[in-house]
């Protein structure tokens, strides 16, 4: 990770100290009885439950416990094809002793079905021994599942044996025979189903741990019990509550609640350089737009002291972050501040969302805006994404109507207002900290502009040059979701410094005559690369924004000027290639190596005579291949992928430039 410089540290050190100075630190516990008489109005700090008593919880618990169902552990017969042998075997002997030796034969699988179906069922041994409860069922466990059996269903022993005694005599009738089969089986009647007592327990206790402590909700700022009246039974529960919350909240002195937020604000803090170190490097290293991101979260901190939070115009800064920076630095803000406020609002986040979501909303939605219709649609998205989460959050909350309402026009008014304070913004720190807007491009880009209407009298050639490279760049940035307005204007100055010599260069050449054939090659190469720091000159004679300038110091990079390098060769023994080279900077942003390519490929488009589709896409091909494998878009940020697609936008415009047109006959 790059050094964290000084200037990490003063932004630490400043956003520490303003996490601190707008924090609420005033919390007081409120020391009231029932009976006593309130001195003052009690209102609620925050958001807190109202606590039940504990005899009211240990009623409830008590009535949750024997609603468990008793858990009955089943015992699955012991070899029981050992046993149904047996009880077969044992019929068959009863049975030929008897004259009615072939109707008991007949029914024998009745009886022992019964007897399966009995201990199937599940035997117990003992009602007495099971624990209290109130429930109508008992809960079987057989192996890996679990059924809920009714009570009825389950009999102990004695039920058990008289209930087969009786079943038996009905299938065989009364006689001595039935009697010695009843008494024979019924031995084989035990009981199968065992009491789990740590399984009742472990379930009585997960009962108990599901019953809620609270039986209402106190909202920030509801008044508990106002001045001079006497505190009732309802008032006395809210404050016990309360007292409840901040004895917990605040077992140790102020002291403490200090160094816990010094925790809390030192992690928000890594996340904001983590974020900018790994989502926006320019960011991190650029002191202006860190001091820029301090002074808005101190302004953000400030009103959401005085400002109702659901009119906390945080739409408004992220919105003009993302103008002035990009979408990223926008989020990060959004980000970072609903998590101080987070904090501050005690860890509440219902009132929290309407408002980051309006900001993303607008962060989103603004990222491009050309036109007045531009802006006001956002608002009017924010205006509605704010109100309707806020009506939802409030009927949500269970607010009373008046509430409902009034939180519904602020996310309305926030919107609109969100609007009105970015114009303000915009207005102040882009002339204090030099900030370049959509707006900012806009202006530059009127081809009314002093500078560019200088251009198109002195070096008209060079501006028509300069127009084609412009849409070129434009549409290019546009395909791959680089910053197009930058594009469009860069392509317009990028070659401001040929105002110099304007004739030294050949789109301006007049009468077929090129100046170059009377003057070494050396010279002719230091003559083309001094539009570079000419253009630089310029720039800042015209206040142009150093966007502006970082382009005119890019779009050249360092390749060869190939033309003037071969003549030397022919001409001289001794031939320095660096002196034929651009000493100019390579490009380090996707914009600025959009337009190297654009200037390359409009430059070498316009010396081919009536050139066709292919040829276009071919040279065009050519010439990116060419700037990539020389290491000149090393910087520029620009993947293969977006390569591919510059290409083919560069081939689609400039096959509208240079189409096919038809002969017509001349009329007489």
């Amino acid at each position: 990770m790059e050094r964290i410089s000084k200037t990490h540290l003063i932004l630490l050190f400043l956003l520490l100290i303003i996490f601190n100075i707008m924090y609420p630190y005033e919390r007081k516990i409120i020391l009231l009885r029932k009976g006593d008489i309130a001195s003052r109005d009690f209102i609620a700090p925050y958001t807190f439950n109202i606590l039940k008593t504990e005899e009211e919880l240990e009623e409830e618990r008590k009535m949750v416990s024997i609603r468990v169902p008793p858990v009955l552990k089943f015992i699955e017969i012991p070899d029981r094809e050992r046993i149904i042998e047996s009880l077969d075997s044992l019929i068959n002997d009863i049975a030929t002793q008897s004259q009615e030796k072939w109707r008991i034969l007949r029914r024998k699988k009745s009886v022992i079905n019964l007897f399966l179906d009995i201990l199937g069922n599940g035997v117990i041994s003992d009602r007495t021994g099971l624990p209290e409860f109130i429930n109508n069922n008992f809960l079987v466990v057989k192996e890996d599942t679990s059924l809920l059996v009714p009570i009825a269903k389950i009999r102990d022993s004695k039920e058990a044996r008289k209930y087969f005694s009786e079943e038996v005599k009905g299938i065989l009738g009364e006689s001595d025979e039935t009697q010695s089969i009843v008494n024979s089986i019924q031995p084989f009647i035990n009981p199968n189903l065992l009491i789990d007592f740590s399984e009742i327990e472990k379930r009585q206790e997960e009962a108990r741990k599901m019953i809620k402590d609270s039986i209402g909700v106190v909202r920030k700022g509801e008044k508990i019990v106002g001045a001079h009246e006497v505190v009732t039974g309802d008032a006395y529960r809210k404050i016990y509550s309360l007292s409840q919350r901040q004895a917990g909240e605040y077992p140790y002195s102020i002291i403490s609640t200090v160094l816990r937020n010094q925790l809390y604000f030192f992690l928000i803090c890594l996340f904001i350089l983590v974020f900018l170190f790994v989502r926006e490097k320019k960011i991190y290293r650029n002191s202006r737009f860190l001091y820029l991101f301090v002074i808005n979260m101190f302004l953000i901190l400030l009103l959401h002291r005085f400002v109702p939070i659901y009119l906390l115009p945080l739409a408004s800064i992220v919105m003009f972050l993302t103008l002035a920076v990009d979408l990223d630095f926008g989020i990060l803000f959004a980000l970072s501040s609903s998590l101080i406020i987070f904090l501050y609002q005690g860890f509440t986040v219902e009132k929290i969302i309407p408002i980051l979501m309006g900001s993303l909303v607008g962060g989103i939605f603004l990222i491009d805006p050309r036109n007045r219709t531009d802006w006001y649609r956002t608002g009017a998205i924010i205006a509605v994404t704010t109100s309707l989460l806020i009506l939802s959050i409030e009927f949500f909350i269970r607010s009373t109507l008046k509430d409902v309402i009034i939180g519904f026009s602020y996310g309305i008014t926030n919107g609109f207002l969100s609007i009105l304070l970015l114009f303000a913004l915009l207005f102040i720190f882009e002339r204090a900290f030099n900030i370049t807007t959509n707006f900012t491009w806009m202006e530059y880009a009127d081809l009314n502009n002093p500078l560019l209407k200088r251009l198109s009298r002195e070096a008209s050639g060079t501006y028509q040059h300069s127009l084609m490279v412009s849409t070129m760049a434009e549409n290019a940035a546009e395909a791959i979701g680089a910053n197009t307005l930058l594009s469009k204007v860069g392509g317009l100055y990028h070659d401001i410094g040929k105002l110099m010599r304007p004739d030294f260069f050949a789109e301006n050449f007049r009468d077929g005559k090129n100046p170059h054939n009377d003057i070494p090659p050396k010279l002719s190469a230091i003559i083309i690369k001094s539009h570079i720091p000419d253009g630089v000159k310029i720039a800042k004679e015209y206040k142009l924004p150093v966007e502006i300038i970082d382009v005119i110091k890019q779009h050249q990079g360092t390749y060869l000027i190939v033309p003037f390098y071969e003549k030397a060769k022919k001409c001289l023994d001794d031939v320095n290639e660096e002196d034929f080279k651009y000493d100019a900077e390579l490009p380090v942003s996707r914009e600025s190596g959009i337009l190297m390519l654009a200037d390359i490929v409009g430059a070498t488009v316009r010396s081919m005579d009536n050139p066709t589709e292919k040829e276009i896409k071919e040279m065009i091909e050519k010439q990116i291949n060419k700037q990539f494998t020389r290491g000149q878009l090393s910087r520029s940020e620009l993947s293969i992928k977006d390569l591919n697609i510059i290409s083919n936008q560069f081939a689609q415009t400039l096959e509208g430039l240079y189409h096919y047109r038809p002969t017509y006959p001349e009329t007489e």
